[in-house]
């Protein structure tokens, strides 16, 4: 029985290749998300290898780290694999190399077809240094078993069965 994505709480599963949660990938990230009333989060401290100019990280890995979360909550939403049709991300403030930050995304209104989702970055102040809206769509039937073997069983982690099914 699938509870309500309100109700999990936890790891959520990886996998093999992302570039974000991928535990193969010699140059990804390797974070792990979590899950807890209804909203998707990763923590972070930033990187010398996140600049983008000299004094700030590059706003494309911030967006892809809220892509990430935003992902999740779509998938959580409809339980199937979800990829994004549309992120668009707004700068607040500019987010400096060791800065520690929350990444969360949460689904604004769910959908069969569509999935609209937001996200934010703070920083540990609480201060919003990004925010984000994502429109994510299920992936298509034929690419959901090839998705699903991508998927990382670990007793550390919700069973990625127990969210996107068998």
């Amino acid at each position: 029985m699938k509870t309500e994505p309100g109700d999990l709480s936890g790891t959520l599963p990886w996998t093999q290749s992302c570039f974000v949660c991928g535990q193969d990938n010699p140059r990804g990230l390797r974070l792990r998300s979590r899950v807890a009333d209804g909203r998707v989060w990763i923590d972070y401290t930033t990187r010398e290898a996140d600049r983008g100019y000299r004094h700030i990280v590059h706003g494309g890995i911030l967006m892809t780290l809220l892509d990430e979360v935003m992902t999740w909550a779509a998938i959580l939403s409809v339980r199937r694999v979800c990829v994004a049709a549309e992120v668009l991300t707004r700068l607040k403030q500019p987010v400096k190399v060791g800065d520690r930050l929350r990444v969360e995304g949460w689904v604004a209104r769910p959908g069969a077809r569509v999935i609209l989702t937001e996200g934010r970055v703070t920083n540990e102040e609480g201060k919003v240094m990004l925010t984000a809206t994502g429109k994510y769509m299920p992936m298509p039937a034929g690419q959901i078993e090839l998705a699903s073997k991508d998927f990382v069983e670990s007793p550390e982690a919700i069973p990625a069965a127990a969210i996107i099914g068998g």
